[in-house]
């Protein structure tokens, strides 16, 4: 699991600042469809929520540093 996790870490600070906007906007709508999914009890695993929503925290922390970089330069 590590591995994955270092994986994704390299993958995200690879992106631009645009390409992570992006890649929110995708989390956050697959964060959305897991919700009406585990609403309806179509969900078979409830800790892809858990997996997404730290993904998306990932995300938002490296566009958070990304652009206060970008306004120093």
């Amino acid at each position: 699991m590590a591995h994955r996790i270092s994986k994704q870490k390299k993958e995200i600070a690879g992106l631009g600042i645009k390409d992570l906007r992006v890649k929110v906007r995708e989390l956050e709508d697959h964060i959305f469809q897991l919700r009406m999914q585990f609403k309806t009890g179509q969900l078979a695993s409830t800790a892809v929520m858990g997996l997404a929503r730290k993904e998306l925290a990932r995300v938002k922390s490296a566009l958070s540093v990304k652009a206060s970089s970008a306004k120093r330069a």
